[in-house]
C-alpha cells in the first residue's frame, strides 16, 4: 500500500445538550430535542464542510456512529448515513460518496473513525468523513435503560461498575473526588474548544439556542456530592459518578498523504494506531480500556510515558480511576473535565474526544495523545495521535 499515513484536517462538533428526564413512559427534554438526529448530524457536517473548505463531491466515504437512534429514529431506518450526508450538501443532494453506519455501544463514534482510516489506508478512499450521533432526549426512559443494560447478566453499566470498582479497592471518597474534579475543570476549560464547536439552531433564520455544553452549568459543590444517595444495587456510585445523558453529534474529516498534497489541505493530527480489547467479564468493562490503549501504544511505537494526555471516556469514574494504577498522573487524565461533566452522548462520544484531545495537544504544545472508551459486555478501543505544529 502506498498510503501508509491518515490525517485529521478537519473537526466540528454541536454542544452537548443535557436531558431533562420525562416522567413515566414519557419522552425525555432537551432544548433541541424538536430537532430530529439527521437535522443534527446535518448542521454539524454542514459547519464542518464550510469551515474546513472540504465540500462532499471530495469525499469518498462517510461512516457514522449511533446506537440508540439508529435504533429507534423512524428517519435512520433506512440508509441513514447517505441520507444525513445528502442533506447536508442540500440543495444539491446529489453525492456520490459512500456512506454508512456502525453500532459498537459507547465506542461507536471512535469505531466509525477506525473504519475511516482503514478505508484510507487500504486505498479505498482519499477523503473520508467520520463520526457520530445520538439524542438521548427524544426517547422514554425504558429504551435508555435498554441500551444501559448489558445483555448476558441484565444488570444496569452502573451495577456492573460498582462491583468491578469495589474489586479494586477503589472508595465512594476517590469516587466524589474525582467527579467533583471533572466538573471544576470542565467548567474552567468551557471556552478553550475555539472553533470546532457550531452553535445549533432549531429553525433557519433563528438565533441558536444551544451554544455551549450545558451540564457544564450545573453547580455541583463537592458537599452536594458527597451527600447523594448511591444508586440501586450499588454501594459506591452516585449519579455525581456516573456520565450523564446528552444530544449531540461530531465529526472529524481524515485525508491520506497524498490527499493532503494534493488538495493544499492543513493536518491538525495524524492518527499513528488503534487498539482494541475483550475482556472476559461483562464488569471488566471499566478496565478493558487500559489493554487497548496498551495495544495501541505499542503499535504506534511509543511507550506509555510517551502520552502527554489521554482521554479516558468517564462513562464512570471508576474508569479513569483505576487507570491511575498504571501510574499515570492525574494531570494528565482528562485534563478538561469528561463525561461527567459534560455528558455522554453515546454514539458522539468517541469522534468529541477525539475533536478535544487535539485542541488540548494543539493549545498545550504537547504531541502525543491517547482516547479510549470502554464499551459494552467487556470491550474497549483506544486511538494514539500525534498533533501537527500549529502554522
Amino acid at each position: 500500500m502506498n498510503n501508509e499515513e491518515v490525517y485529521v484536517v478537519g473537526m466540528m462538533r454541536s454542544p452537548i445538550a443535557s436531558v431533562r428526564r420525562g416522567k413515566a413512559g414519557q419522552a425525555n427534554t432537551s432544548c433541541i430535542s424538536s430537532l430530529t438526529p439527521n437535522n443534527l448530524a446535518a448542521q454539524v457536517l454542514r459547519a464542518l464542510f464550510q469551515q474546513s473548505q472540504i465540500y462532499p463531491d471530495q469525499i469518498n466515504t462517510f461512516v457514522m456512529g449511533s446506537v440508540i437512534s439508529q435504533k429507534v429514529e423512524l428517519d435512520m431506518f433506512h440508509a441513514p448515513a447517505k441520507n444525513i450526508i445528502r442533506i447536508s450538501n442540500a440543495p444539491n443532494k446529489n453525492v456520490r460518496l459512500n456512506a454508512h453506519t456502525i453500532e459498537g455501544a459507547c465506542a461507536s463514534g471512535l469505531l466509525a473513525i477506525e473504519d475511516a482510516a482503514e478505508e484510507i489506508l487500504l486505498e479505498k478512499a482519499e477523503i473520508a468523513v467520520a463520526g457520530g450521533v445520538d439524542m438521548m432526549s427524544r426517547q422514554p426512559n425504558a429504551v435508555i435503560l435498554e441500551t444501559l443494560t448489558d445483555p448476558e447478566e441484565n444488570k444496569l453499566m452502573a451495577i456492573l461498575a460498582d462491583r468491578k470498582a469495589r474489586m479494586l479497592g477503589l472508595s465512594r471518597e476517590d469516587h466524589d473526588q474525582y467527579s467533583f474534579e471533572s466538573y471544576e475543570l470542565a467548567k474552567n476549560h468551557r471556552q478553550d474548544y475555539g472553533d470546532n464547536v457550531v452553535p445549533i439552531v432549531l429553525r433557519d433564520g433563528e438565533p441558536p439556542v444551544l451554544v455551549n455544553d450545558e451540564w457544564i452549568d450545573r453547580a455541583l459543590t463537592f458537599d452536594f456530592i458527597q451527600k447523594l444517595s448511591v444508586l440501586p444495587e450499588c454501594k459506591i456510585m452516585t449519579l455525581a459518578h456516573s456520565s450523564k445523558y446528552g444530544d449531540a453529534a461530531g465529526f472529524v474529516i481524515l485525508a491520506s498523504a497524498e490527499a493532503v498534497r494534493k488538495n493544499n489541505l492543513r493536518p491538525l493530527a495524524r492518527i499513528l494506531s488503534f487498539g482494541s480489547s475483550s475482556k472476559k467479564k461483562p464488569e471488566d468493562f471499566i478496565t478493558a480500556p487500559f489493554s487497548a490503549i496498551e495495544q495501541a501504544i505499542y503499535r504506534a511505537g511509543l511507550i506509555l510515558k510517551s502520552i502527554d494526555y489521554f482521554e479516558i471516556n468517564e462513562a464512570f469514574a471508576s474508569s479513569p480511576l483505576s487507570f491511575m494504577y498504571f501510574n499515570v498522573p492525574r494531570e494528565k487524565i482528562n485534563p478538561w473535565g469528561g463525561a461527567i461533566a459534560h455528558g455522554h452522548p453515546i454514539g458522539a462520544t468517541g469522534a468529541i474526544l477525539m475533536i478535544k484531545l487535539i485542541n488540548i495537544l494543539r493549545k498545550e504544545q504537547k504531541k502525543y495523545g491517547v482516547v479510549a472508551l470502554c464499551s459494552a459486555i467487556g470491550e474497549a478501543i483506544a486511538a494514539v495521535i500525534e498533533v501537527t505544529k500549529p502554522s
